[in-house]
């Protein structure tokens, strides 16, 4: 059975507060990169477990195949600790990843979204 993978653009639009997303790596990584970030992922689901946060792969507006490597996790919103914890454990004291070729962290506000929401079906174009 294939995964089914919602996009960044359900998500909001079903939770429809401020959402955080984690990103590893990217399409034109390198081999290196590829297994800095994978690193990273493993060491990053293993954190959220171990604080029972859901989370669950996600992918961009558009996005047709492949492993995006972009996870929403589903903290209780920007002001929960565990955002703060995060940040101590993973981001420098500017907010900025540790390793920003192996992962980033954005959070999408709802407001922000709302002003740049999905075409309905079939107006992608």
């Amino acid at each position: 059975m294939p995964v089914i993978i919602s996009t960044m653009d359900e998500i909001m639009g079903r939770e429809r507060r401020d959402m955080l997303f984690v990103q590893f790596g990217s399409p034109f990584s390198t081999f290196e990169e590829r297994l800095a970030s994978n690193a990273a992922r493993k060491r990053h689901l293993k954190w959220f477990a171990s604080k029972g946060l859901r989370y669950e792969k996600t992918a961009p507006r558009g996005w047709l195949e492949g492993d995006s490597g972009i996870f929403v996790v589903y903290f209780d919103g920007p002001a929960d600790p565990r955002v703060t914890e995060y940040s101590a454990i993973f981001e420098d004291v500017h907010g900025k990843s540790l390793a920003p070729e192996a992962y980033r962290m954005m959070i999408l506000p709802y407001d922000a979204w709302l002003r740049d929401p999905p075409a309905p079906a079939g107006e992608e174009f």
